[in-house]
């Protein structure tokens, strides 16, 4: 007897829950710290994804297209057909690259999956439980390893609060008996790592799902308004008394010494070195993968990225990089109007607040955790298609 599909499709989830675990075992910073082995899991589960699409792709199944799935499309064809003409940029910047294939590669496996019924809600429920602990630990983790952060800065930031932030909305789309407390272990996690960006991204997105529930859910309603009164006294409270780290978090906006601050001087660099250019094939097309890591080490003297998928793009891939976002957000704004008017709508509009906010002051389509935001996607674009199957069902002549 083979393994059944259930089976199949568990083990898939816990090989990825499996990658997040690595990030708990083995810290991104401290003193010798090797990721080796979560580089290496994610390349695994690279090749698994790639070998699972391959499979399908040779078994000739036909699964409905995603609303999506042109501008995953395009964006694809983007990154790798303009990418080669700048050919030394890309080799030099490969294991970036890989990255960005590396979310890609997981809309379609996971879109794939969930339609076939490879994967299923308990699977996914199993997944969002163990990964928002997995991440809330990782925050708290180095929140309490003050020798780690009180030599460089006077206060703690995480980046792995992005990683609680793009799966907010998995949380709020699963709806399962552990989702309010999923919600206070995000919004937690979310506050330690004081990262300006997903601070505001998060209030802005729970403001809206709070003020869902309260308008739109009847039951509880006085317990609801209590609560909201509740948070935000703690969020006024909590604002206070950090006024001086938020004052000079706002301050290095303009400091470019602060490598990813200074945002503010990074993309006027960007803004003027394109609409200044003398070559209109540079505005057009950009300047190849990551130029902006060379760009920056010759202006400010730092090699980093724009930190942001906005100016990212313009610089790499000049205004097609930026019809390519725009069109991207375009067709999730469609998945948007086919589920207007109900829960799923209100998820997929958090989404498009936490992933659009990121985008412009952050990176999200450049970096390989996009794909725990991709997987929100997936599922709302895959229960789409199981409502459009119903409704032809429920529409075929009685014979």
């Amino acid at each position: 007897m083979g393994i059944t599909k259930s089976k199949k499709g568990l083990v898939l989830i816990l090989f990825f829950t499996l990658l997040s675990f690595f990030d708990l075992l083995y810290p991104s910073k401290g003193d010798n710290v090797d990721r080796i082995v979560p580089q290496i899991g994610r390349a695994a589960f690279f090749g698994v994804m790639l070998v699972y699409l391959f499979n399908i792709k040779i078994k000739g199944y036909r699964i409905p297209e995603p609303i999506t799935g042109k501008a995953i499309r395009f964006l694809l064809l983007l990154f790798c057909v303009v990418s080669l003409l700048h050919l030394e940029l890309l080799l030099k910047n490969l294991f970036p690259f890989l990255k960005v294939l590396y979310w890609m590669a997981g809309y379609y496996c996971f879109y794939y999956a969930i339609v076939s019924g490879l994967v299923s809600k308990r699977h996914l429920n199993i997944l969002v439980v163990s990964m928002v602990v997995i991440y809330f630990l990782v925050v708290l983790r180095d929140f309490s390893n003050t020798a780690l952060w009180k030599g460089s800065k006077n206060y703690f930031v995480s980046n792995n609060s992005y990683h609680l932030l793009k799966l907010f909305p998995l949380v709020l789309l699963m709806r399962n008996k552990f989702t309010n407390v999923l919600i206070l272990l995000t919004a937690l996690g979310i506050v330690l790592a004081f990262k300006r960006g997903a601070l505001l991204a998060f209030s802005v997105a729970f403001a809206v799902y709070y003020f869902y529930i309260l308008f739109k859910v009847k039951e509880k309603k006085l317990l609801k308004l209590i609560f909201g009164i509740g948070v935000f006294s703690a969020a006024s409270y909590y604002f206070l008394l950090n006024m001086d780290i938020f004052l000079t978090r706002v301050e290095d906006f303009e400091n470019v010494e602060t490598a990813g601050s200074g945002r503010g001087r990074m993309f006027t660099l960007i803004i003027n070195e394109m609409l200044n250019n003398d070559n209109p094939l540079v505005l057009l097309f950009g300047n190849g993968f990551y130029a902006t890591v060379d760009f920056f080490q010759k202006t400010i003297g730092h090699s980093i990225v724009a930190h942001s998928d906005i100016m990212e793009f313009f610089f790499n891939y000049g205004l097609l990089g930026l019809g390519a976002i725009i069109f991207f957000f375009y067709r999730v704004f469609k998945l948007f109007l086919f589920f207007k008017g109900t829960y799923e709508g209100l998820v997929i509009f958090i989404w498009m607040v936490v992933v659009g906010l990121g985008c412009s002051y952050s990176v999200n389509l450049f970096a390989p955790e996009m794909i725990y935001a991709i997987i929100s996607l997936v599922i709302l674009e895959a229960k789409r298609i199981w409502i459009l199957n119903s409704r032809t069902i429920t529409h075929q002549p009685i014979n």
